[in-house]
């Protein structure tokens, strides 16, 4: 393409042996605002501002050229789609011409005396370009008259060798007049050699990688890439890695990436009916009956089936509505460890389900219910799930547990909890979240953080009775972690 002469449409206000200047379209200033808002704090906002304003000025020229000489269309890279990573940890962007990379550094108008390319641009393998341009960007007119300008170029040997490197910014910083000012100088080299042999980067474990998310996936590091205590080596092949740059990024941006479950949606009311082998397959994976994870309530000891019969009557008359509701619940839960088949415990346990003032005490009668005459038409039953937020749970060990009850208008009462299965509390600001088909959350728990003696919780819980064949989602969540699962009431 010819820099100096050629005419086409793309809004240039000035052309000459200084360089190209271009017009900012306002709705590009509008749409990068938009991408630039979600960054973690106010320098990387106005940073990935500008490189946002770059990529959508420029882009028009590298389509040109490219159609102009019969090559492949120009992309960005990283893909549109990871920039948002890239620049909430380092400043620039590329953009790839047929086999050439272009790094493009903005820079605001009043810092123009020298250009400072991040060293992941020099110094990492695979982040490495051909010719790395300084964009100097005006905003200092009215939206009509903001411009970009194109004042030269540099090949990353000239970068590399030339330049100077501060190993406090991690920055090679290169004089505007050591710029190469004729573009067309691109047309004539590209293809040869013009990048500086460097050395590839180490291998990074998944362990000492997670440990760098970690620490600086805090927001309050205002640049992680100048963390003095990550060696620049670590750094690069941190993000060298999609997935643990996807992370950092996540973490700093206030994401929470979402554990996948390995779960079908639940069809809650095939868990009331008669396991089958059938039905035992379509509920079964990660949910197992509640008694399996937690410790049941203690029965009567007896030695027999006449012994056994002989305790009931007497567990059957704490049931009477003149008894405390916490007795009536407990005998409840006796009966279900007891009662199986038993025709006295069914009736008393139906009976109570009509009769107990307290939401506890229902919730026993219908559980215990479908423990001992399982397929009831008012029986309840409750599984549960063990449950995995990898190192956010720093040693706790918790279950999501799902009771359902009939109810008398055809809906289902759902419970949910979550607790350790074992001793001990839950860690704090676990979540606990009902959500709409859609995401959107309809109730939450959330277990409290106060490390007084009073402080942490054992549980966290909710309740709600959606219409018949609502689809509904649960997730749990801590800090940037949580799985969610799927279900039909």
């Amino acid at each position: 393409m010819n820099f100096i002469n050629n005419e086409w449409n793309q809004p240039r206000i000035q052309n000459s042996s200084e360089g190209m200047r271009f017009k900012i379209a306002p709705e590009h200033q509008e749409q990068a605002w938009e991408m630039a808002d979600r960054h973690s704090n106010t320098l990387t906002r106005y940073q990935a501002y500008l490189n946002w304003i770059t990529v959508k000025t420029l882009l028009p020229w590298f389509e040109e050229w490219a159609q102009e000489e019969g090559l492949p269309a120009p992309s960005i890279w990283p893909t549109a789609e990871q920039i948002v990573q890239s620049l909430e940890l380092v400043n620039g962007t590329a953009i790839e011409l047929d086999f050439t990379r272009f790094i493009l550094i903005p820079m605001d108008e009043i810092e123009s005396e020298s250009v400072e390319v991040p060293q992941e641009w020099i110094d990492n393998p695979n982040w490495v370009g051909d010719y790395y341009l300084p964009i100097i960007v005006s905003l200092d007119g009215d939206e009509e008259d903001c411009w970009i300008e194109v004042p030269g170029f540099a090949t990353h040997q000239q970068v590399k060798t030339q330049g100077n490197y501060d190993a406090n910014s991690r920055i090679y910083e290169l004089e505007m007049i050591e710029l190469i000012t004729d573009l067309t100088v691109i047309e004539i080299t590209r293809g040869l050699q013009v990048r500086e042999p460097i050395l590839p980067l180490p291998a990074l474990s998944a362990v000492e990688a997670k440990k760098w998310v970690e620490i600086l996936g805090n927001p309050s590091i205002y640049s992680p890439r100048l963390e003095g205590e990550i060696p620049f080596e670590t750094w690069a092949a941190l993000l060298d890695n999609q997935e643990w740059r996807q992370q950092l990024c996540d973490r700093r941006m206030g994401k929470v990436p979402e554990v996948a479950s390995d779960q079908p949606l639940q069809e809650l009311r095939q868990w009331l009916h008669p396991v089958t082998e059938e039905g035992l397959e379509a509920i079964s994976g990660g949910w197992q009956q509640f008694e399996a994870l937690f410790v049941p309530p203690t029965p009567i000891a007896v030695r027999g089936k006449s012994e056994t019969t002989q305790a009931i009557a007497p567990v059957i008359r704490l049931l009477q509505p003149d008894e405390l509701e916490q007795t009536r619940c407990h005998a409840a839960g006796v009966l279900g460890e007891l009662g199986f088949g038993n025709p006295e415990a069914i009736k008393a346990l139906t009976q109570l389900l009509h009769t107990a003032r307290d939401e506890e005490t229902r919730w026993q009668a219908a559980l215990s219910l479908g423990k001992i005459s399982p397929g009831h038409p008012q029986s309840g039953i409750k599984k549960a799930r063990s449950l995995d937020l990898g190192m956010y749970l720093e040693g706790h060990s918790i279950a999501l547990i799902v009771a359902i009850m009939p109810k008398n208008d055809d809906k289902l009462g759902i419970f949910l909890q979550v607790q350790p299965t074992s001793s001990g509390k839950l860690p704090p600001h676990l979540k606990l979240s009902i959500l709409s088909a859609s995401g959107e959350t309809i109730r939450e728990a959330e277990s409290r953080g106060d490390r007084s003696v009073q402080g942490h919780d054992n549980l966290i819980q909710l309740r709600f009775s959606p219409p018949p064949g609502t689809h509904f989602r649960v997730r749990v969540s801590l800090k940037e972690s949580s799985i969610t699962e799927d279900f039909i009431a």
